[in-house]
């Protein structure tokens, strides 16, 4: 089951950029219309306050009943009958659909697995956005949370995107290239810095793992 974030354009007749409702008996009936609508297709519905618009869920998925969009995180499966549905609307008209990131129904543990299934192709990739055309160059940018970011898997448990499974592997396994010789770091002016080794470094690598073990966790 794929999910994914998608735009339900509307056009509202009695509301208008800018200007907002034509009358509050407008927006009363788009309101009646949009619980009605979603509730006999089996949504819950979770009325606004404070200014806000409408929720609606099912199961995993969820809706913004805006005026101009209806927008949430859906089943693909339910984009097309939905759109149907949205187009017998009175009070307004669903106009287009845009879909845009996906998201997986992952576990933190399956989230886990699937970048284990990536660490060579992770690994390249570290080593080489780390490589410096001097040895006395390092990076002191924060590389673990851009390689998290690069390789995150958009979940429906984390929608908020803040991706502690994905940051945890990418700073364990900096720390254990670290360990192993194929990345070297140092303190520069910038900070905690960090770059591949070279080849000579690799081969004349002997330093024990206790002393690079955990010293750079979120470069």
């Amino acid at each position: 089951m794929s999910y994914r974030k998608v735009y339900f354009r509307i056009q509202t007749h009695a509301y208008g950029y800018g200007s907002g409702w034509s009358s509050e008996a407008d927006e009363t009936a788009f309101d009646n219309e949009c619980r009605s609508l979603f509730q006999q297709l089996g949504w819950t519905l979770h009325p606004g306050f404070n200014g806000c618009c409408d929720t609606v869920t099912k199961d995993r998925q969820d809706l913004y009943l805006h005026p101009f969009n209806f927008s949430g995180v859906i089943d693909e499966a339910n984009i097309q009958p939905l759109q149907e549905q949205l187009s017998k609307g009175r009070t307004f008209q669903c106009y287009a659909v845009d879909c845009y990131e996906e998201y997986a129904d992952l576990s933190d543990e399956e989230y886990r697995a699937a970048l284990e299934a990536k660490r060579e192709e992770i690994t390249a990739f570290i080593l080489e956005q780390c490589r410096t055309k001097r040895a006395n160059l390092y990076i002191t940018d924060p590389v673990a949370l851009h390689f998290a970011e690069h390789f995150a898997i958009r979940r429906l448990c984390d929608r908020d995107q803040h991706n502690a499974v994905g940051n945890r592997f990418m700073s364990e396994l900096i720390d254990r290239l670290l360990q192993e010789g194929r990345l070297v770091s140092a303190e520069t002016t910038h900070g905690a810095g960090i770059r591949t080794a070279t080849a000579r470094e690799l081969k004349d690598y002997r330093r024990p793992v206790e002393q690079v073990a955990g010293q750079i966790t979120m470069m």
